[in-house]
């Protein structure tokens, strides 16, 4: 269904820029516009509309999926839920701080009940929870419940009580102002305040889904099972779902999409990050692109990353060469002009860099959450 309304949504755009680009030609050949300046407002704003228009046509081409490879056919829904243990720091009205969810699970009835691993995933520093779509569709396809999280205020935009909810300014000025080198000390404050709020928001949820799996039996929910539990993300999210994993036993398994072990920092000492050197509990995949990959021996938030590359027992990573730090993601699949302007190029085909980050994630975590 969602690609089928962004593919008549852009139907839509061209068949408008058509009929706009006819009356453009019709309007200077009849002369319509007798009265220069009102002449000249209506060629402006028909010429603005008809680039605007093939211009969203160009940036967003709507390519086809990721095929999926599970036996499984799979369902999506959302979910809206309120965490009424925590006040919502981004308002002053006395409001619970409140998270919207997609969902994706296996839709079989031959699936037993409780018998389904647990992913809960979360996006990077401005995204949305659709970033990993194929990832999640891939794993629901395996038997997988994936449970994306949308940040809110986070999140560059998410739906609460039917009301859209845009980023916050100041978080969206911190994240794009920070920098560890010229003042570390803010880099260090900015992580620690971003990272609580996510692994909050991913440990609710988390008890959400365990605590329903037992009381549901005609929802995903009944699917769970609360004994296999994993995490993920990407950027800063895989910040999150690695921290999260540090403070939870229940995790056994975490995927982290170039994402720094900000988490793990607990102090500063001049110029460098202090670092919590305890061996972690659970399983840790790492995924690296060419954005990423050099920094883990040229920049000093990626000193724990640097730590953990090898591949050998329950530690894996991976450098997907040719790929930039968005073509991990659907944005890339969504609109790759899009990705190659963020990220600053990559040669390797979008859709190679999605399935191996579908096979490889895959067989992770049936290594570790399915044994």
């Amino acid at each position: 269904m969602e690609n089928l309304s962004i593919t008549t949504f852009r139907d839509l755009l061209l068949v408008l820029a058509i009929l706009l680009l006819g009356f453009l030609i019709l309007f200077v050949k009849r002369n319509f516009g007798k009265r220069r300046w009102l002449g000249r407002i209506v060629k402006t704003t028909a010429v603005l509309a008809i680039l605007f228009m093939l211009s969203v046509i160009v940036l967003f081409p709507d390519l086809v999926a990721v095929k999926s490879t599970g036996e499984y056919s799979y369902a999506s829904c959302r979910l809206e839920l309120t965490d009424e243990s925590r006040m919502e720091e981004f308002k002053n009205d006395g409001s619970f701080r409140k998270l919207s969810l997609l969902v994706y699970y296996p839709n079989e009835i031959s699936i037993q009940r409780n018998s389904c691993p647990l992913i809960v995933f979360s996006h990077g520093g401005i995204s949305t929870n659709t970033s990993n779509l194929s990832l999640f569709q891939e794993l629901a396809s395996h038997g997988y419940v994936v449970v994306s999280i949308d940040h809110t205020y986070h999140a560059l935009s998410t739906e609460i009580d039917a009301k859209k909810i845009y980023i916050d300014a100041e978080y969206l000025h911190e994240i794009n102002t920070e920098d560890s080198h010229t003042d570390i000390e803010n880099s260090y404050a900015c992580f620690q305040k971003w990272m609580k709020l996510r692994r909050d928001d991913m440990n609710f949820i988390i008890d959400d889904m365990i605590q329903n799996s037992v009381k549901e039996s005609n929802a995903f929910y009944s699917l769970i099972d609360a004994k296999r539990i994993g995490t993920a993300g990407h950027s800063l999210g895989g910040s999150a779902a690695l921290g999260v994993a540090r403070q939870r036993s229940d995790v056994q398994a975490v995927i982290a999409l170039e994402s720094p072990f900000l988490c793990d920092i607990t102090g500063v000492n001049g110029t460098e990050f202090l670092w919590n050197q305890e061996p972690y509990s659970c399983a840790i995949m790492n995924i690296y692109s060419d954005s990423g990959y050099p920094l883990l021996a040229a920049d000093h938030k990626y000193v724990q990353n640097k730590k953990y590359q090898y591949n050998d027992e329950n530690v894996e990573y991976y450098y997907i060469e040719g790929s930039n730090h968005y073509s991990l993601t659907d944005l890339v699949r969504k609109s790759p002009l899009l990705s190659a302007l963020l990220g600053g190029g990559y040669e390797k085909s979008g859709y190679a860099s999605l399935e191996l980050i579908n096979q490889k994630s895959l067989c992770f975590f049936d290594k570790y959450l399915c044994r």
